[in-house]
């Protein structure tokens, strides 16, 4: 089992919220383990989708870009692959 979870504060405008992505994913028995399915297939549904020329940007580039991540998490779903996503409205203030 590989279990990721993020959690991230985003200001807009000086309205705080708190953002949540949970991703856990089973390995297959007898087959892929968790870990290398989450490795690997992003970046082989990447690569395909860059020489089918879905994917434009080139050089080394984070996967920051809707571009980049909205068909490879909609294919990832596929392989029973799923983040949930939950949205606070109010972020604890940040201390620095």
């Amino acid at each position: 089992m590989a279990i990721i979870h993020d959690d991230i504060i985003v200001d807009f405008n000086g309205k705080r919220e708190k953002w949540s992505s949970t991703m856990i994913v089973n390995g297959i028995p007898e087959g892929d383990k968790a870990m290398a399915r989450t490795v690997s297939l992003p970046v082989a549904i990447a690569t395909r989708l860059i020489l089918e020329g879905k994917i434009a940007l080139r050089g080394s580039v984070l996967p920051i870009y809707p571009e980049i991540y909205n068909p490879v998490l909609e294919e990832l779903e596929e392989f029973g692959i799923k983040y949930s996503h939950r949205k606070k409205c109010s972020a604890p203030q940040m201390v620095y």
